[in-house]
């Protein structure tokens, strides 16, 4: 074998790169892990309820007794006969003093003069005599006031009976039914003097007016056979 020309040169070894080492504290400030966090919060969760657990459970200063009247109560205990009684407050009135010396009168009062009565007498409007109810005769209907109308109306249910109407009056007089609605419906014009018998129910009432329509008098029947006597 022939040596080479070249000598035999070790090959070039390269020096490998180390990354610098990373402090402890900087990896979990980079990547926390969940466990962590969890302890970071129950630790804070701790400190919050000892902190009012701290408060609440601080003596509380015993309840004082009722007070009582004329008394004054203190929160610090203090010694036997240090206790200053508060002045009653009187709300009466102040004394008025009444002097024995009469004031004299400034002026004399006139006398009053009284009023002498005039000779003249008050004249006084004489009050119109009240309207004398009609007399019912016996087997006379009693007469309603021709004012009532217009609350009267008839309804069903009553017995059949019977009105003789009998015309005192020296005019002549019309007969009307007041029906369900409590409308006018006539039935009979009698002359002066005339009468006669109308079939009706009880529950069924009766107006007789003038030759107008200006309402006389009203009737309502009755069980039996009475006359309607129109004055």
């Amino acid at each position: 074998m022939t040596d080479s020309p070249h000598p035999l040169t070790p090959p070039s070894v390269r020096p490998h790169s180390r990354s610098a080492p990373t402090a402890g504290g900087e990896i979990w400030l980079r990547d926390p892990s969940p466990t962590l966090l969890a302890a970071v919060a129950i630790g804070l969760v701790v400190v919050v309820l000892a902190s009012i657990v701290s408060v609440f459970a601080t003596p509380r200063r015993p309840d004082l007794p009722p007070p009582l009247e004329g008394q004054a109560i203190l929160a610090s205990p203090t010694r036997a006969g240090s206790v200053t009684e508060m002045p009653a407050e009187s709300y009466a009135p102040p004394s008025v003093s009444f002097s024995s010396r009469a004031v004299p009168p400034s002026r004399t009062a006139a006398p009053t003069r009284r009023p002498t009565p005039s000779s003249r007498p008050t004249s006084s409007k004489p009050t119109p005599p009240r309207p004398k109810p009609p007399v019912v005769g016996p087997g006379e209907l009693a007469p309603l006031p021709a004012s009532r109308e217009s609350r009267l109306r008839s309804h069903g249910g009553g017995p059949s009976t019977f009105i003789d109407f009998v015309n005192t009056r020296e005019s002549t007089a019309v007969v009307h039914w007041i029906n369900y609605d409590g409308r006018r419906q006539q039935y009979a014009v009698l002359r002066p003097g005339q009468s006669y018998r109308q079939q009706t129910y009880v529950g069924h009432p009766w107006v007789v007016t003038d030759e107008r329509g200006r309402g006389l008098v009203c009737f309502e029947p009755d069980r039996r056979t009475l006359r309607a006597v129109i004055r």
